[in-house]
């Protein structure tokens, strides 16, 4: 597989390809907005993309309509990095045009600009309908395999994170569960000492009640002996 600057050169080279090409498309456009296409193609082949979208944009105000305009403006953002912008132009522009040859370099395009912007999914379905137009483009045949592996990766490391995350959380739940355990247990703990201390002070206080009832039963039968052992008054009879 191509090294990823070789692969970014390719793509630019594509989109030069395709510039001179689409002014056969806007022959009968006005001359003011071709002549502002032109200018921005020249200065495109410069790398002075800021002001090439500048004409573009020119030739748009005077043709909104204008397929080249569109195209071309989309390829002068892309060139910037504003992949997002350009996917929008592209998107729209090939819902729009008639010609299949175009419509294959547009989704060529398309593809591109989501792959840049690690759209990797949409990518992958850009390039297919390009090769649906033209099955014979063999560099839309190797992007399609770059996204496709790019998509591949994106997913695997999707699922890893996935994965990761489920861990943690499963981990946060164990924790949670055990800490609630540990505190259940707790719990219990406490209450079966305050049963035991319970039980412990009723037997305390059986055990005094007993003992004040023996005291009680002894001192009373102390009490009956003593009445038992005093003694009585006789009666003496008296002798005459």
């Amino acid at each position: 597989m191509k090294h990823l600057h070789e692969y970014r050169r390719t793509l630019k080279q594509l989109f030069f390809g395709c510039l001179l090409c689409l002014i056969s498309f806007q022959a009968v456009q006005a001359q003011s907005a071709s002549k502002h296409i032109r200018d921005g193609n020249e200065l495109f082949k410069e790398d002075k993309f800021e002001d090439a979208e500048i004409n573009y944009r020119k030739s748009l105000e005077k043709k909104p309509g204008n397929i080249a305009g569109q195209y071309n403006l989309a390829n002068a953002l892309y060139n910037q990095g504003k992949y997002e912008e350009a996917s929008v132009i592209l998107d729209s522009l090939a819902r729009n045009v008639d010609s299949d040859v175009l419509r294959s370099k547009v989704y060529h395009n398309l593809g591109n600009s989501l792959l840049q912007n690690k759209d990797y999914q949409n990518s992958v379905e850009a390039y297919k309908r390009a090769l649906k137009l033209n099955a014979d483009d063999d560099d839309t045949r190797y992007n399609l395999a770059y996204a496709m592996e790019k998509l591949k990766q994106q997913q695997q490391q999707q699922q890893q994170q996935q994965q990761q995350k489920q861990q943690k959380q499963d981990k946060e739940e164990k924790k949670e569960q055990q800490q609630e355990q540990q505190k259940q247990e707790q719990q219990n703990q406490e209450e079966q000492q305050k049963k035991e201390e319970q039980r412990d002070k009723l037997s305390r206080d059986d055990a005094e009640r007993m003992l004040d009832a023996l005291n009680q039963e002894e001192k009373q039968l102390h009490k009956d002996k003593a009445k038992q052992k005093k003694p009585g008054t006789i009666k003496v009879e008296k002798d005459w």
